[in-house]
């Protein structure tokens, strides 16, 4: 046997014995476990096992963005320091659970006459609004709002948003924006 193929013959035992597998499986065992909204099943009970959102639960991520997307979606409106009530605005999706979308919030839910109308996303909230979601072709999610229709992706078992400020798609992650 020659050199070169004794060369590729141990490079190839290498490869197929352990040293590929501890390189396989390196990634996978470092990987985070995925914290965002959840897409697995079913589209009509996606939504129905979330976490709570709100100033002071999860205060920003894109899960935030897809919540805020929900509110824009119902032609939410926000009352500012004034009393005056404003449109909850496409531009306003941040990611980010302020006042405005606090407020938003509140106005969603008593609009929705649901138990809960304090500004807080709760598992009422996202129940609610589940049963708006229509799955389509292309792993498009819409939701059906009463202003306007929104679609979502669901890739790989998590819901994606498209933010405004990336321009992308971006997983509905609780704790990342952007």
């Amino acid at each position: 046997m020659s050199m070169r193929i004794r060369a590729m013959a141990m490079v190839t035992a290498v490869l197929l014995g352990g040293g590929a597998t501890g390189i396989a499986l390196a990634p996978a065992a470092n990987a985070a476990p995925y914290f965002g909204i959840d897409g697995g099943g079913a589209v009509t009970n996606d939504w129905e096992d979330e976490e709570n959102l709100g100033v002071e639960a999860y205060a920003r991520g894109n899960a935030i963005a897809l919540w805020e997307t929900v509110l824009w979606a119902d032609g939410a409106l926000w009352e500012d320091d004034e009393g005056e009530w404003r449109p909850f605005k496409k531009s306003q999706i941040d990611g980010s659970f302020g006042p405005e979308t606090e407020s938003a919030t509140q106005w969603w839910q008593s609009r929705h006459n649901l138990p809960e109308t304090d500004g807080i996303v709760v598992s009422e909230s996202w129940d609610f609004a589940q049963t708006r979601l229509q799955s389509l072709p292309g792993n498009i999610v819409q939701y059906k709002g009463d202003a306007r229709n929104v679609n979502f992706k669901r890739v790989g078992g998590k819901y994606q948003v498209k933010l405004k400020n990336v321009g992308s798609w971006k997983n509905a992650h609780y704790r990342t924006v952007g």
